[in-house]
């Protein structure tokens, strides 16, 4: 059990790593740091409403690593920190959280070729330790997902530009996706709805605003703050003094 679960962590982490490099990759020559502020609000079906609010930080360097941490507010008010530092040139994701003193990085091995059809086959050192189809990886922009019921009902989707406008003093784009599931989609009696706006700055390549309104999920807005264009403390991609920093790679596993 402990063996199966350390492989899906392992395959989880090299599909996150190909897909974060890839996004990366094209903005190393703009070094940023801003705060984020994400709201979740949720609507319970007799009136209740049920407020979440997590706060993050991130930043870019011009090596293309990037750090975030997120703070979140837990049971009775106690707030935890998580985070991870994604460096595309050690080919490492470090990871910790404020509940322990100790800091985990994962080394990735070097992806070995692209195949056809798009496959990336992962390897280091004379055996291959996972295989990753481009296709499966997770997108910047995510759309319907069937679940189940009639594989012949397909949701309707439009696609709106908003033009552009300065947000966080930086000038950014918005798109609003408009997605109506059909009844009988994910055995639903009636049609529903998901509005999704994503503001993101050209010249950055980073989102700087998004809505996400679905019934299901209730209102999720996240909105960046204070962007510096700069080159951040390199501190910030180092687990705190005092941490136990232990090292896990491919082979161990």
């Amino acid at each position: 059990m402990l063996s199966a679960l350390r492989s899906t962590t392992l395959s989880l982490l090299l599909l996150g790593f190909v897909s974060v490099s890839a996004q990366t990759s094209g903005n190393r020559n703009s070094p940023d740091s801003a705060n984020e502020k994400t709201t979740l609000v949720q609507k319970l079906a007799d009136g209740t409403t049920i407020t979440r609010e997590s706060t993050a930080t991130e930043a870019r360097d011009s090596q293309g690593r990037t750090v975030r941490t997120t703070t979140m507010t837990g049971m009775g008010g106690r707030n935890a920190t998580h985070t991870t530092v994604i460096d595309p040139v050690a080919r490492t994701i470090t990871h910790w959280s404020s509940l322990t003193k100790e800091a985990t990085t994962m080394h990735m091995p070097e992806p070995r070729k692209v195949g056809q059809s798009g496959t990336v086959l992962m390897s280091s050192g004379p055996s291959a330790v996972g295989v990753a189809t481009l296709g499966d990886l997770p997108m910047a922009s995510s759309g319907a997902v069937t679940l189940a019921g009639d594989s012949n009902l397909k949701p309707a989707r439009q696609i709106d530009r908003l033009g552009g406008k300065t947000i966080a003093g930086v000038y950014a784009e918005g798109v609003r996706t408009t997605t109506t599931y059909p009844v009988g989609y994910m055995g639903n009696d009636k049609p529903f709805v998901n509005v999704r706006e994503i503001w993101t700055a050209p010249d950055l390549k980073l989102v700087v605003s998004s809505t996400d309104n679905d019934p299901r999920n209730g209102l999720r807005s996240t909105e960046m703050t204070d962007v510096v264009r700069a080159e951040p403390d390199p501190a910030v991609f180092l687990p705190p003094e005092g941490y136990t920093i232990r090292d896990h790679s491919p082979e161990s596993h």
